[in-house]
């Protein structure tokens, strides 16, 4: 099934609903019936997409358009695909548990915010706090993963459990803040603060950032981590050789014991 947008979304969009298991067993119609928030007023699908059915993947929902003032894109997928061709607006894949979402195109803040399982690939950049909890919510991101094909914001992975996050170019400051575990890849440079309070989980710098490192973390050693093949393999599998090509196999890397101010048990790996 394919929605396409009729014109510019003017008044802030609600998209929450408007999934692959709800829209593919229904007919253009009825899809055109479906209602969803539009500022202060409901109005129907109908009024804002060109809706046409079938298609030559049945288990895949696309949309096509300038979402950038559209909310909630792809929350509480659990299942199928839904591809967007154009920008998203915040909370992009909130609250996921299974399916793919694939955006080509910008993407607002707190992308794949309370997930738990599922995978997102982003081709553009992504804003502030990607994974980050739900409000009210103690741990954030807690698995599937996520591929940012360009750069991202602040607060990448903020109290993340579990999964992956790779970020093929930079990010702002604070990554991994407050992180409990997990593991975040990034490409290019990051930001300030890397590792702020972590208390567990891996991240690995796509450059070496020794000098800017907070205090509380110290020089472990120098090795050839056995997780890089593995992390080469499961990116291939997944199709993603932009994450593939982060990773050096065979390369040394500094590892370094984290926020010591914490438990310091998380891990930074950069390039020797």
């Amino acid at each position: 099934m394919k929605l396409r947008l009729r014109h510019d979304i003017t008044v802030s969009l609600d998209l929450r609903g408007v999934l692959p298991s709800r829209l593919l067993p229904m007919s253009a119609d009825e899809a055109a019936r479906v209602t969803v928030w539009q500022g202060k007023h409901q109005v129907q699908l109908g009024e804002l997409f060109d809706i046409e059915a079938g298609g030559r993947r049945p288990d895949t929902l696309r949309i096509i358009g300038d979402l950038s003032k559209a909310d909630n894109v792809g929350a509480g997928l659990e299942a199928d695909s839904l591809f967007v061709q154009g920008p998203v607006g915040n909370h992009a894949g909130q609250s996921m548990t299974g399916g793919s979402l694939y955006i080509h195109g910008r993407v607002g803040n707190n992308l794949a915010e309370g997930m738990k399982g599922g995978f997102v690939k982003v081709l553009g950049n992504v804003g502030d706090r990607v994974g980050c909890p739900l409000p009210g919510e103690k741990r954030g991101m807690a698995g599937g993963s996520l591929f940012i094909l360009g750069t991202a914001g602040n607060e990448v992975g903020h109290r993340m459990r579990r999964g992956t996050i790779v970020v093929v170019n930079d990010c702002g400051d604070y990554l991994g803040y407050e992180m409990l575990a997990g593991t975040i890849i990034v490409g290019g440079k990051a930001g300030q603060s890397v590792g702020l309070s972590m208390r567990r989980g891996t991240i690995v710098l796509g450059q070496n950032q020794a000098g800017e490192l907070l205090p509380g973390f110290t020089h472990g050693c120098r090795f050839q981590p056995t997780m890089i093949p593995l992390m080469q393999r499961e990116f291939t599998r997944l199709e993603v050789p932009e994450a593939a090509r982060l990773v050096s196999k065979g390369a040394a890397y500094d590892l370094f014991h984290g926020d010591l101010a914490q438990m310091g048990r998380g891990e930074i790996l950069m390039p020797a």
